[in-house]
């Protein structure tokens, strides 16, 4: 079999972001809040239609429109009892079931007004769809879900016309006044989210995706985790002037977020401190980390701690593991990456024993490391991957685990993509 063209790859690359921008919810729309909205949603359709049969039939023996609500009320419970499993890509499929549901349910009622009110519901998933994701997205998820309303309310006798139309233009106008709505909300996120010298989230948003990828976070899948700090911060600002400082933290971010994968979070946690999160091993994080350490300007550099991320871990435990793989780097010399080892609690102890004046309140460096950011005394959950492997130098100055791994191409990111928005 011959290997693909680069045509073959940019169509594939243009296909995978077309697809990720489809999918990309808005950032108002976490997963707890589309897991709550969808279950209670699903609850509430599916006990309005069972509830509505029973009126129907003066609570006789129920029909097939009861066992539909009953369906979706059981889909509503499952979604929200399994929600350590749900993932916001789960939700395209989820749409079009409940509008097939729905759609269903307006069919088996046999048609005259009690198949127009039932198809109210579509107003609801409409909505959702405008709330959840962007126009495009949500305009294919009405379409759909309007040609399954218009399908069924012709198939069953007493519905005219008009009453279809009427049903057509609610959906589409209680979905844009949701979505202007949604999209309001979400500049307002974004505001307080996004650190205004350098686009990138602030120390709150990219806490907020930290967050979001734990708790989608499946075993076995690699995630890691780094602090970058860059060297010298404080003498760039006293020696060539702040505005000189922000110079320097605009042109890292550019630099590093062009060649970051697209899948990465890039975030300014404070100060010179920044975070990334990405899906790869720890080992793999570290040369990506290096290649951000080459992309800085001339005559500059910067020193990372990687660590990996298990599923019982949070962000502190992360951070905190992150932060004493950073001390020793310090300690080493500066300008280089380290991956965590157990080792490393041992190391940052005897520093700061050795040198209790250095420190101070600032974060991620030996001469000024707050006590809630380099107390050892959790050392983060076992990370089997690197306790079994000796701790080695690579030729780039990076120290890591002698476990082998793939090249890592940190290029593969696209270098016109704008500045992040969500953890996908």
């Amino acid at each position: 079999m011959s290997a693909p063209t680069s045509g073959h790859r940019l169509r594939r690359t243009r296909w995978h972001t077309l697809i990720l921008e489809l999918s990309r919810a808005q950032p108002v729309a976490s997963l707890t809040a589309m897991v709550w909205t969808t279950s209670l949603v699903m609850l509430a359709c599916g006990a309005y239609i069972a509830v509505a049969s029973l009126l129907r039939t003066g609570f006789t023996a129920p029909g097939p429109p009861f066992w539909v609500g009953v369906a979706a009320c059981l889909g509503g419970a499952v979604i929200f009892l399994g929600r350590r499993y749900y993932r916001k890509w789960y939700y395209h499929f989820l749409q079009p079931a409940t509008g097939l549901a729905a759609a269903l349910g307006i069919h088996l009622d046999g048609g005259g007004t009690a198949s127009v009110a039932d198809a109210s519901l579509y107003l609801v998933l409409a909505a959702l769809a405008f709330f959840f994701f962007p126009w495009t997205t949500a305009g294919i998820h009405v379409v759909v879900n309007t040609a399954l309303l218009v399908l069924a309310l012709g198939s069953v006798p007493g519905v005219a016309t008009g009453d279809i139309l009427i049903m057509v233009c609610g959906n589409l106008v209680v979905g844009g006044i949701v979505g202007a709505l949604s999209r309001l909300t979400a500049s307002a996120v974004l505001a307080a989210e996004v650190d205004v010298l350098t686009a990138l989230p602030n120390r709150r948003g990219t806490q907020s995706r930290l967050l979001t990828a734990l708790a989608g976070h499946r075993a076995g899948a690699p995630l890691s985790l780094a602090i970058i700090d860059l060297d010298h911060f404080k003498q760039v600002n006293d020696s060539l002037g702040h505005a000189a400082g922000d110079e320097l933290l605009r042109a890292a971010a550019t630099a590093w977020w062009a060649i970051l994968p697209p899948s990465a979070v890039l975030g300014r946690w404070g100060g010179d401190e920044f975070v990334m999160l990405a899906r790869l091993e720890p080992v793999a994080a570290g040369q990506l980390v290096d290649a951000l350490r080459e992309a800085l300007p001339a005559g500059r550099s910067c020193t990372a701690g990687v660590t990996g991320l298990g599923t019982a871990d949070d962000v502190d435990s992360a951070m905190r593991r992150a932060d004493q793989a950073l001390y020793v780097a310090k300690r080493a010399g500066r300008g280089r990456t380290r991956v965590w080892t157990p080792e490393d609690v041992v190391d940052q102890r005897e520093g700061e024993r050795r040198s209790p004046q250095m420190n101070g309140p600032e974060q991620s460096s030996p001469e000024q490391s707050s006590p809630e950011q380099s107390s050892p005394e959790q050392s983060g959950p076992d990370q089997p991957w690197l306790e079994s492997q000796p701790s080695m130098r690579s030729d780039s100055g990076s120290s890591a685990s002698s476990e082998p791994s793939g090249p890592v191409d940190p290029s593969s990111g696209a270098s016109s993509r704008s500045m992040p928005t969500a953890f996908i």
